[in-house]
């Protein structure tokens, strides 16, 4: 089993975005394959949450069960059913069952192929909680990011996967309509180089974005991307990079409103 580590992120609910910004973090991503590939993954927590969301990515997939245990022993099914590539469900939590161990997970893809499912949660309060898990530094820590002003507040929206030597260009649209004032893009996995990020409006035209002057892109930084005040009503991205130090490079999308 494979795991992207936490990073702080946030997503959409299915249907409709809540209504102000909050900082949710990217516990974990669970690699799925196609039907007949059921097989248990985990996710592992930190403490507890206040919220909980799950995000296909790369495919439709279903999910016969996914299951939570909690830090009391209780164990049960919070989620059956199907998640449409790039959408979003939101986990009901009842109050007393916040207090997240793991979540494990029987699902698969609708087609042939892989995908995955991103996990996020609303950490909120509970963030000292999750300073003080000896595996803190060892799993969070890095990737957190707690605290910066950068990324406070920001809407995590997705990934997109490059892997080789060549830029490879990929269109990236998945904030639904709603008005963006600025993006951020971070690489994880690697170092990055973004040769070329377009911005696509919905009035047609299209505008070159500055990704760090043209120079690569750290790991685990976050890079922010100003929009003009004229053109924020985005309807896309297109983004052409490639990974510096390794085979492959996540470059994770973070919007502020």
């Amino acid at each position: 089993m494979k795991l992207a580590l936490p990073v702080l992120a946030a997503l959409f609910c299915l249907g409709a975005a809540p209504a102000a910004f909050a900082a949710w973090d990217n516990i974990g991503r669970v690699d799925v394959g196609f039907r007949g590939d059921r097989v248990v993954r985990d996710v592992r927590f930190g403490g507890a949450v206040e919220g909980l969301q799950l995000r296909a990515e790369g495919d439709d997939i279903t999910c016969r069960s996914v299951r939570a245990r909690f830090g009391n022993g209780a164990d049960r099914e919070v989620f059956r059913g199907r998640i449409r590539r790039g959408d979003s469900v939101t986990v009901d939590l009842p109050g007393d069952r916040r207090n997240l161990r793991n979540l494990s997970f029987r699902c698969a893809t609708d087609h042939p192929g892989r995908a995955s499912i991103r996990v996020v949660a609303d950490v909120g309060r509970y963030r000292d909680e999750w300073r003080r898990n000896p595996d803190f530094d060892r799993l969070w820590a890095r990737t957190f990011n707690w605290g910066s002003d950068l990324v406070n507040d920001w809407q995590y929206l997705g990934s997109e996967d490059f892997r080789g030597r060549g830029d490879r260009e990929t269109r990236f649209a998945g904030w639904k309509g709603r008005r963006i004032d600025a993006l951020a893009l971070k690489p994880v996995g690697a170092d990055a180089r973004c040769s070329r990020v377009v911005a696509v409006f919905r009035n047609g035209r299209s505008q070159p974005l500055d990704v760090n002057r043209g120079d690569f892109l750290r790991q685990g930084q976050y890079y922010k991307l100003d929009i003009p005040g004229d053109r924020r009503n985005l309807k896309a991205i297109s983004l052409a990079c490639r990974p510096m130090n390794g085979r492959q490079v996540s470059v994770q999308i973070f919007a502020s409103k």
